[in-house]
Order: structure tokens, then sequence, then C-alpha cells
């Protein structure tokens, strides 16, 4: 563990036997917000770092991390199922103690399966174009020769050939009853022109949630990064969670 007198430490936590997630903590009030990344993306990306910055100028706690398969963690991503995901969230709270779940696109829709799963420890979720419906549009991009699919609509975007695992253990998540589970403080962040992520996959989501506070925001002119819009989503965020004011 590596620390700064006035920065975030930097820890490393061991979710399953072999495997190891790096994560950053920076100490504050609680309770504690954890940003959960997008696929292929990693914990130090623009809108995790505006959320730490944002924390630090109101003294607030929070935790960032590289899923396995990303960034300086172990693993890769073609052999990172959507359970190790939750498993790697699972680790970070279970130090972090209860928090609001920030999540992006796959970390987004990772958060969403925390909170149905583990709601003792999930006070709230703030999701941002959250990846439903995945494994379909996954399976869509899979070239049917090779069996690589291309994780972006760019002509250079990166191609993975997913273990079948992968696909096997998205296919055991049944994503029609999740809505259902999620019980906690709901908010939703998603862009007009997402071409990732439909829009309506979370305007139907938040319809169909169980949770008893729920809001959906559909930002136009909005891509799926939703990052020219980070500072207002964070106001919206503190808000909407009861989040101490600035000390």
């Amino acid at each position: 563990m590596t620390a700064s007198p006035t920065g975030p430490r930097t820890l490393h936590l061991e979710p399953a036997p072999g495997h190891r997630i790096v994560l950053d903590h920076l100490p504050g009030t609680a309770p504690p917000v954890v940003f959960l990344h997008g696929l292929t993306s990693i914990r130090a990306g623009e809108k995790s770092t505006a959320l730490f910055d944002w924390a630090a100028r109101r003294g607030h706690e929070a935790w960032r991390f590289d899923f396995r398969g990303h960034g300086e963690s172990t693993a890769t991503v073609a052999e990172t199922s959507l359970t190790d995901l939750v498993d790697d969230a699972l680790a970070v709270l279970e130090e972090s103690g209860p928090a609001v779940l920030f999540g992006s696109s796959l970390g987004g829709l990772v958060a969403a399966w925390t909170a149905a799963k583990h709601p003792e420890l999930v006070l709230g979720l703030t999701l941002l174009a959250p990846a439903f419906r995945f494994l379909p549009r996954l399976q869509a991009r899979m070239d049917p020769h090779t069996g690589a699919v291309q994780l972006d609509r760019a002509p250079d975007a990166p191609e993975v050939r997913f273990d079948q695992v992968v696909f096997d253990d998205f296919a055991r998540h049944d994503e029609d009853a999740l809505p259902g589970r999620v019980t906690c403080p709901l908010q939703v962040f998603h862009g007009t022109l997402d071409d990732v992520v439909p829009v309506a996959a979370s305007r139907d989501f938040v319809a169909a949630a169980a949770s008893a506070r729920k809001e959906f925001h559909e930002l136009g002119d909005e891509d799926h990064r939703l990052n020219r819009p980070i500072a207002a989503i964070l106001a919206h965020m503190a808000r909407f969670h009861g989040l101490p004011e600035p000390r």
C-alpha cells in the first residue's frame, strides 16, 4: 500500500486466489462513493478523475479500482466474466463499507448486479449509460468466422476473442429479472446520441426498477462517454443521494 499526505492511497486486494485488483482510496466524509469504469477503460479515466477532484474539494470519501482484465489488475478482458466483475466490486465494498456506486457503461451494469446481489452494501446507484443488454450486443458484433468481437464502432477499435465461459456466465444472469431486484435509490444518465447503448435500455430499466426513489436523465446532444456534462452529473448525484455539503 502507498499513500500520500495530500492525496489518495493505492491498495491491492485479492478478490479470488491468484488474482489482484488495484484501487485508489481518497479518505474523507462518509458515505463513500465507489467508481466502476467501463469495458477496456481504467480506474484513472476522465470521469473518475472528475469524481476524485470533486470529492477532494468537498472532503468526501471516494474509491476507484481497475477491474480484472484492466489497468494494473490481473487477468485479461477475454477471460473475465460478469461474475468476476461483481466479485471485484464486492471486494472493494468489503474494504470501503456500504457505499454509493457510480458506474459507467459496463461498470454501470456491474453496479446494478452488485446492488441486486449485495443490497446491504449498496446505499444507492448513479449509472452513466449503463450497458444493459450487453450480451446480445456483444454477440451481434462477433465475426462468425474468427469469433472476434469489435469493441467499438470505430474502424480502428480493438478486437477481442472472448472465452466461451464469458458468454456462458453472462447468459446465466437473468437481466429481465434485474430491475425487480434493484431496490436502492437509483439515478441514471444517458445521452440521446449514444450509439453504443440505446437510450431506451436505460429508460426501460428505470421504469421497471423496484426502487422507491428513482430518476432518469436523458441528456440531449450527448454521446456514450458523458465526459462533457460530468460536473453537472456529480452535482445531481450529491443532491439525489443526500451527500454532505463541503466542509
